[in-house]
């Protein structure tokens, strides 16, 4: 492969209509939520510290677009604008989670999620702050976009595992988790196609990729949430038999993607267990 080629993306798929997509974008969710059902099936404590999770997974979708921006990243038009419309989508499911644990009893009893964090050597780099990362991402040039579009694919099939683990726990929450985990397989379809082609396309974007998954602290945003609430996550969604299924199943499609080394999705996989 030569060198134009890995310093140059491909061109863009056409089979997903960014255009459309923010067209389309789905806002203020509390008018469909159904959660009169939610006073008949009340969710227990462990059902509702993880949509506390996933609530502040969602709300720091703003923090990572940031960081996004101010790299090579932001050169990208097609890649920028998904990103804008995808935040507001984030926002409004934080939004919805909201008004779940607003009529969930169980939330004023939760544990508080501050504390410790957990000390990882691997993900050291994650720990640098924004500045430095994103100093050390402009090095690297317009292949980050590659990182960035994997990275976030592979939070997005994570998150999707808790989102099912939640919609399992009755009738009640899978009417308000289905449309969520519709919503997402907007975001799964781009990111899987932005990262197929930019790996497919650069010996370099792989590397720099393999390098950020082996690194990465799952879901991303992890390395600044306390030691205590990572376990929680990663047990309650992942600690069980069908859990230990979700996590062999993300590691199947993490290796699947070009270039991906088995180790480096074995490692992901070893990350989400407890």
């Amino acid at each position: 492969m030569n060198s134009k080629n890995d310093t140059t993306a491909p061109p863009d798929p056409a089979g997903f209509d960014v255009r459309e997509f923010a067209r389309t974008a789905h806002g203020n969710h509390r008018g469909t939520l159904d959660l009169g059902s939610l006073a008949e099936e009340p969710l227990d404590a462990e059902s509702v510290r993880l949509v506390r999770a996933l609530r502040d997974m969602e709300r720091t979708t703003l923090h990572r677009v940031r960081d996004l921006l101010v790299t090579a990243t932001h050169k990208d038009a097609r890649v920028t604008a998904f990103l804008t419309t995808w935040m507001f989508e984030r926002f409004w499911i934080a939004d919805a989670l909201d008004a779940v644990l607003d009529a969930s009893p169980a939330a004023r009893d939760l544990p508080a999620s501050a504390g410790p964090a957990r000390r990882v050597r691997a993900e050291r780099r994650e720990r640098r702050g924004p500045v430095l990362r994103s100093l050390a991402a402009n090095f690297t040039g317009t292949q980050i976009v590659a990182e960035h579009m994997t990275t976030g694919l592979v939070d997005e099939w994570i998150t999707q595992a808790a989102y099912r683990r939640l919609a399992g726990v009755s009738c009640a929450m899978a009417s308000i988790i289905d449309p969520v985990v519709e919503i997402k397989h907007r975001h799964i379809r781009f990111l899987t196609a932005e990262a197929e082609r930019r790996l497919g396309h650069s010996a370099r974007a792989r590397r720099i990729t393999n390098r950020a998954l082996r690194h990465s602290a799952w879901p991303l945003g992890s390395v600044d949430r306390s030691r205590h609430e990572r376990t929680f996550f990663e047990r309650h969604v992942f600690g069980d038999q069908s859990g230990r299924a979700e996590a062999r199943r993300i590691r199947a499609m993490i290796a699947a993607l070009p270039g991906i080394r088995p180790g480096v999705a074995s490692t992901v996989e070893s990350r989400l267990l407890p």
